[in-house]
């Protein structure tokens, strides 16, 4: 029997939808697109996943155990990593606040990457390898750079560890960023439409590396508005619409109008 590692029950969005529930059950080890039109409704959803908003009536559970409103911003803080369109690292796991002096968008829409440091320098940020000479603790420049290849290994596209990442395009700086997740030892991934800039050649380069993420262990939640981006990556589909989910369907047996319909409400 499959196990669901995430499951979302009696989450109420806007006022004007408070008669609505939408209900979510994510299957582990698989690729779970939402596909949605709202921004806002995504939006709420997002931080309800990620702990920023207590939804009072709603539940998330977690493998089983139903979570309470701090445990799921611990969850978040965890086991859950969030990469949007703008990301290079996490600004929610830095808490210093030292990633967020390069402001490309308003808000949580800010490029948070470091562009004078190299790939191994970004993934390993504030979880570098130490090494201990006499009383002291030095970074271990030559196993990071190390661990950095064994990950790079995973990709379709050469980088190397010692490049910098202002050299990188939008594809391979958010590859580096998927592959930060895996040294990060997330279980589960919120894309939310991270590719949407990006030409379908590129996108398919970043939906192959999904695969790849799932063969390791990894459930991913992808949020996007595009139907053909579902049918390219996902195992599994829910349509947001209206506050509610308007159906789960494996994607391998549903047709592309089928979907289109759903989304379009009727």
């Amino acid at each position: 029997m499959e196990q669901n590692i995430l499951e979302i029950k009696n989450l109420k969005f806007e006022e004007q939808l408070k008669n609505k529930d939408f209900n979510l059950k994510v299957q582990k080890n698989s690729i779970h697109s939402i596909l949605f039109k709202n921004d806002q409704l995504k939006k709420q959803l997002l931080n309800f996943l990620v702990g920023e908003k207590v939804e009072p009536e709603a539940e998330l559970i977690y493998q089983g155990t139903v979570l309470k409103p701090s445990a799921i911003k611990n969850l978040y803080q965890d086991q859950i990593y969030l990469l949007n369109q703008y990301s290079a690292v996490n600004p929610d796991k830095d808490p210093l606040g030292i990633f967020k002096f390069n402001k490309k968008g308003e808000g949580e829409n800010k490029s948070t990457v470091f562009p004078e440091m190299t790939i191994a320098e970004n993934i390993f940020f504030g979880r570098e390898p130490l090494k201990k000479i006499l009383f002291f603790k030095l970074i271990d420049n030559q196993k990071m750079i190390e661990k950095t290849a064994e990950l790079l290994e995973l990709l379709e596209v050469e980088l190397s560890p010692e490049q910098k990442m202002l050299k990188l395009s939008p594809l391979e700086k958010q590859l580096v960023e998927l592959l930060k997740t895996l040294s990060c030892g997330a279980e589960i991934i919120l894309i939310d439409q991270a590719v949407i800039e990006l030409p379908a050649a590129k996108k398919q380069i970043f939906f192959d590396f999904m695969q790849k993420l799932k063969q390791k262990g990894i459930t991913i939640i992808y949020f996007t508005k595009e139907i053909e981006e579902v049918f390219a990556v996902s195992d599994f589909v829910s349509v947001l619409k209206e506050g509610q989910n308007k159906g789960t369907r494996k994607v391998s047996e549903i047709e592309y109008n089928e979907l289109a319909l759903l989304l379009m409400g009727r």
